[in-house]
C-alpha cells in the first residue's frame, strides 16, 4: 500500500466547546441538570505505560463531574468489555456547597480509580471493538458525547491488527474507508474523540520512532473522522509511568525500519553526586552524551532515556530520583546539543526493573559494588534509516 500521503497535523490540547457549555464552578450552590456522556477505553497491558490522564484528557473529565455526565470504563481486550459497574452518572450530591464540593472529589476520584485499576485478561487487544463498546454504553446519555482513548494504539486483533504486514505504514484515509466498507467501524457519529498515549510503549513492544508515531498518530484521526467523530483531538503528553501490577503481555507489533540501539550509561560514563542529579563532571559527561547528540539529530531518530537506581531508600525517592537522573540527561542533551526535546522521553523505575541487581548482602548491608551496577541511565534510540548502531 502506498505511503505517501498528505498529512494532516492534528489538533494540539483543546476541548470540544461542547463540553465545556454550561459549566458550574467548584463551590456553586447552584447544580445543573445532568447532561453528556463520557467514555473511557484504557489499554491496561504491559506493552504500554499505565493510563495517567494529563491535558485535554483529565479536562473532559473535569468537564464531565460538573455536567455529572454519564461515564463509563472499556478495556481494549482482545475480548473488550466494560468495567463494572458499568457506566454510571456521575451525580452529585449533598444539601450544602461544601457536601457538593466533596461530591465532585468523590466522583472525580472514582473514575481516576478505575482507570488506574483497570485490567486485561486476554492476551491481544481490540482497540476498534472496544471503541464500539464505550461509544454503545453511553448512547442514551443526553447531550454531547466524548470517547476517550488512553492506550498505545498498537491493536493486535478484532477487524484492524497492525500485527499484519504493511499496517502501521498503510494509507490512512485508504485503509478508514476499507474498515467502513467491511461494516468494521464504530458510530461516532457527533462525538469527540481524545486520544492519549498513541505510540507510547513498554517492554517487550519495541518503541516507535517519530515517523512511526505520527503514521499510528494519522490512522487513528482517519478513522475516527471516517467513523463521523465530529472532532478529533490527540493529547502530546505522553504516557510515562510504568504499567502496575501483573498484565498480559500482548503479541510485540513488529516496527518498519525499526532499527533499534540501546546505550548504557553507566554510573562511571555519566556521575552523579550523592542522592542527586547534579552531575559531578559536567564536562566528562559532555564527552560521553556527544555521539548520542548525533544520533538524535538524524531524521526520524528518537530515544527513551529510563534512569535506575539502588535499593535504598522507599520505592517513591528512588523513582524520583532515577527520573530526575534521566531527565538532566535529557536536558543536558537539548540545552547542549540542541537535540529536539520532543524526541525523547524520561522515565524512572527506581531499583523495580528486570535487570536489578541484588545490592545487598546476607546482613542487610549495601554491597556498593552492586549498588553502582544498577545507579545508570539507559537511552534506547529508535528510528529508521537515520539511526546507526555501534
Amino acid at each position: 500500500m502506498s505511503t505517501s500521503r498528505p498529512v494532516r497535523r492534528l489538533l494540539t490540547v483543546a476541548v470540544s466547546a461542547a463540553l465545556v457549555a454550561g459549566l458550574t464552578g467548584c463551590g456553586s450552590d447552584d447544580v445543573a441538570e445532568p447532561t453528556g456522556g463520557v467514555a473511557f477505553v484504557v489499554g491496561a497491558r504491559s506493552n504500554m505505560p499505565a493510563p495517567q490522564l494529563d491535558g485535554g484528557a483529565l479536562e473532559v473529565l473535569d468537564a464531565a463531574v460538573d455536567d455529572q455526565s454519564r461515564v463509563s470504563i472499556t478495556v481494549a481486550d482482545g475480548e473488550p468489555s466494560l468495567v463494572e459497574p458499568g457506566a454510571i452518572d456521575l451525580l452529585i450530591e449533598g444539601a450544602t456547597s461544601q457536601a457538593r464540593d466533596a461530591s465532585r472529589v468523590e466522583n472525580r476520584q472514582l473514575v481516576l480509580d478505575g482507570l488506574v485499576s483497570a485490567r486485561a485478561e486476554d492476551k491481544e487487544t481490540d482497540l476498534l471493538g472496544a471503541l464500539d463498546e464505550a461509544v454503545r454504553s453511553i448512547s442514551s446519555a443526553p447531550g454531547p458525547h466524548t470517547v476517550v482513548v488512553v492506550d498505545s494504539g498498537l491493536s493486535t486483533a478484532g477487524a484492524l491488527d497492525f500485527r499484519a504486514r504493511d499496517v502501521l505504514s498503510a494509507d490512512p484515509k485508504a485503509l478508514a474507508d476499507q474498515l467502513a466498507a467491511d461494516d468494521e467501524l464504530p458510530d461516532l457519529k457527533g462525538s469527540t474523540v481524545v486520544f492519549q498515549g498513541l505510540g507510547d510503549t513498554f517492554s517487550p513492544q519495541m518503541p516507535l520512532g517519530r515517523p512511526q508515531r505520527q503514521d499510528l498518530i494519522d490512522i487513528w484521526a482517519a478513522i475516527a473522522e471516517r467513523a463521523g467523530a465530529a472532532d478529533v483531538v490527540v493529547e502530546e503528553s505522553r504516557l510515562l509511568v510504568p504499567p502496575v501490577g501483573v498484565l498480559p503481555k500482548v503479541t510485540p507489533v513488529e516496527v518498519p525500519d525499526g532499527a533499534a540501539c540501546t546505550v548504557t550509561l553507566t554510573s562511571d560514563l555519566v556521575r552523579f553526586k550523592p542522592d542527586s542529579a547534579e552531575f559531578l563532571d559536567r564536562a566528562a559527561t559532555l564527552e560521553v552524551l556527544a555521539p548520542l547528540a548525533a544520533q538524535l539529530t538524524q531524521p526520524g531518530v528518537s530515544a527513551t532515556l529510563t534512569g535506575t537506581t539502588a535499593r535504598v531508600g522507599d520505592m517513591a525517592g528512588q523513582v524520583e530520583l532515577s527520573l530526575s537522573r534521566a531527565e538532566a540527561v535529557r536536558s543536558l542533551l537539548t540545552d547542549e546539543f540542541e537535540s529536539p526535546s520532543d524526541a525523547m522521553a524520561a522515565i524512572g523505575l527506581g531499583s523495580d526493573f528486570p535487570e536489578y541487581v541484588e545490592d545487598h548482602g546476607p546482613d542487610g548491608e549495601l554491597d556498593e559494588d552492586k549498588a553502582a551496577q544498577n545507579r545508570r541511565v539507559v537511552v534506547q534510540l529508535v528510528g529508521g534509516a537515520g539511526l546507526t548502531c555501534g
